[in-house]
């Protein structure tokens, strides 16, 4: 299936946590999803991070530079209106995590 052992455990304990109630007031995925963690909620969507990749893909048209930079894709991201404010920083942490996520 393409899961690590431990992404197995986790589902199997959450399973075993819910084991005395029945199927017909909790589904399988329910039993299955993954817990809400604290922290701030996703800013984001994943339509934005393709368009953000997307726009990774693309040379440069504007600037005579040989690749993308933090602070180049991060003002190219706002000025195209993908996001309203993004840090350079974040936005190679985006394309780092898109694309090794793809390899």
């Amino acid at each position: 299936m393409g899961v690590s052992v431990d992404t197995v455990r986790s589902w199997r304990g959450r399973w075993i946590n819910f084991q005395a109630v029945p199927l017909s007031e909790l589904t399988v995925s329910e039993r299955l999803e993954d817990v809400s963690r604290p922290g701030k909620p996703l800013q984001i969507t994943a339509e934005q991070r393709c368009q953000i990749v997307a726009l990774a893909c693309e040379q440069p048209r504007e600037r005579p530079i040989s690749h993308w930079t933090g602070p180049e894709i991060a003002n190219d991201i706002m000025r195209r209106g993908i996001v309203e404010q993004i840090s350079p920083r974040h936005a190679a942490r985006l394309l780092k995590k898109g694309i090794s996520n793809r390899i």
